[in-house]
């Protein structure tokens, strides 16, 4: 008997102690009319690909921009637009390049998992500063986009901006 509880007490330790896996590891919950799924931190990768996609963007280096995005790319911007597809999306960022040079600042990521039957890829929330410059005037705004990767692609993104605060003048 003596032998049983050691036994059993040694698993109980063992399994206490036993690393968890992040993708195993709870994080909340997303909601939709249908369903309630749970979410876990996702793949690493994810951010590191986001990271990379951003610092294009940032050396306004289309040809990586475009090696990183699926075809059938879509994205819903800060101002209620949507673009679909690369060619769209190159399309729109040749202009906003030469009109505002925009700048990303990212200051927070995560890789989201979410348990969902059908998606085998990752969701990055990212937060982020966004300076444009248009006609010498430079402004920043407050960002928070969720990015879809899958297979080593950005596949979708959303982009949700908060104007930040103008800061006070001293005398």
């Amino acid at each position: 008997m003596k032998k049983l509880s050691l036994l059993l007490s040694i698993l109980i330790i063992t399994s206490c102690n036993s690393p968890v896996e992040p993708n195993e590891k709870k994080g909340g919950y997303m909601k939709t009319a249908d369903a309630t799924y749970d979410l876990s931190i996702g793949d690493q990768s994810a951010v590191d690909i986001w990271d990379q996609f951003l610092e294009a963007h940032n050396n306004q280096d289309m040809d990586a921009i475009m090696a990183m995005e699926s075809e059938d790319i879509k994205i819903w911007g800060p101002d209620g637009n949507v673009i679909e597809g690369k060619e769209a999306h190159k399309e729109f960022l040749t202009q906003w390049f030469e009109s505002a040079n925009p700048k990303w600042n990212s200051y927070f990521s995560i890789p989201i998992k979410v348990d969902w039957e059908n998606q085998p890829g990752t969701w990055v929330t990212n937060g982020h500063n966004l300076t444009l410059t248009v006609d010498g005037v430079e402004s920043t705004s407050g960002n928070i986009s969720d990015a879809y990767i899958e297979d080593g692609l950005v596949k979708m993104f959303y982009v949700f901006r908060r104007e930040l605060p103008k800061p006070m003048e001293t005398e």
